[in-house]
């Protein structure tokens, strides 16, 4: 079988090369990565050594991005870096380069017309594009979203989302880390229906004086408190909340899936990724305690010394392979571009 030629945009000192999205390829079947761009020689130069690349190969190594398109005509192009502002840019410019997919860096673009853009380019050109929505790979994701289907939790009443409440908490919080948490809830709980919110610095609400340019590309954000409440199409109700310097960083980032029967708590990037209880959270009266989910369901052994990082290159080697499935069977990727809509619409409905 052909094998499908993928090329990867980093961009050093401006997003960088993501969560190390140009080595995942190594391990997925079907593609091989045959060229890399940066603007920045130094970071090319490493990218190069990363890859275990020869940049004397003619067609290898490209300063600009759009050089490396026409050239080498990429089967793949995948745009790494964290920094948004030049997502659309690239995917719009890949699509009608003639590419059969693209593989993207979370968030997805700054605005509901640039996600607009970009699916009417993809569209048109039958590009298939999948974001790095990793959380949704992980096998055991799979597994605790079969024991929701399977009514383990009773009827789901509510999902509540919190952001990693760091120094970032609020409406950077909600934008840079906080679509992984609404992509989970909108997949689990159904479609968005109508969106509240509260977003307020130093405890008053927020005014357009108090909008300022945001890290990272993602534009214009304002708040250091950030609460919202969706309903979704399934029935339940959908919460997100982010509190700048809460405190507990990890612990809080996560999702609780809430149920009349019972509980599921996700918690991205981690191992254990999932724990079970089964009682409602309301039940005080005696002990019921979290239950490890892993891959094969739920476990009676707690889950230790997982390398974390490990893990998640695997679950990003996942999504990389559904993209190359989609392109094969001519189908949207499990976190495509519709699903990065859906966040870009739930992030701006919030902070409007």
């Amino acid at each position: 079988m052909k094998l499908l030629r993928v090329a990867a945009i980093g961009r050093t000192g401006r997003g960088d090369w993501g969560h190390a999205i140009d080595e995942l390829w190594a391990g997925v079947a079907g593609t091989q990565l045959v060229a890399l761009a940066d603007d920045s020689a130094e970071g090319l130069a490493k990218a190069v050594v990363r890859n275990k690349l020869d940049a004397s190969v003619p067609g290898t190594a490209f300063r600009d991005w759009r050089t490396m398109l026409a050239e080498v005509k990429p089967d793949i192009v995948a745009i790494c870096m964290r920094e948004i502002d030049c997502h659309a840019e690239m995917a719009i410019a890949a699509a009608e380069a003639g590419v059969k997919g693209i593989f993207m860096e979370k968030p997805f673009v700054r605005t509901l017309k640039e996600a607009d853009a970009v699916i009417a380019a993809c569209t048109k050109s039958n590009t298939k594009l999948a974001l790095a929505f990793v959380n949704r790979h992980s096998p055991t994701y799979a597994a605790a979203r079969d024991l929701i289907e399977d009514g383990r939790i009773g009827k789901v009443l509510e999902l509540r989302g919190r952001g990693k409440e760091d120094a970032r908490g609020g409406s950077e919080d909600l934008w840079v880390l906080g679509c992984h948490i609404l992509d989970m809830i909108v997949d689990l709980g159904g479609a968005l229906q109508w969106c509240e919110s509260s977003v307020t610095l130093g405890g008053r609400p927020v005014v357009p004086a108090d909008f300022v340019e945001g890290p990272e590309g993602i534009g214009r954000i304002a708040g250091d408190s950030v609460h919202a409440m969706f309903g979704l199409s399934d029935g339940p109700i959908g919460f997100f909340a982010s509190v700048r310097n809460a405190g507990l960083k990890q612990p809080n980032c996560g999702l609780t899936v809430v149920g009349t029967k019972g509980a599921i708590h996700i918690r991205p990037d981690h191992g254990p990724h999932a724990y079970f209880r089964n009682a409602p959270l309301w039940r005080m009266d005696k002990d019921f305690p979290w239950q490890p989910i892993g891959p094969e369901g739920l476990s009676l052994t707690p889950v230790n010394d997982v390398d974390r990082a490990a893990e998640r290159a695997g679950w990003g080697r996942r999504a990389a392979a559904d993209l190359v499935d989609a392109i094969a069977e001519d189908r949207e990727p499990e976190t495509g571009m519709y699903a990065g809509r859906t966040t870009i619409e739930l992030t701006t409905s919030i902070l409007k």
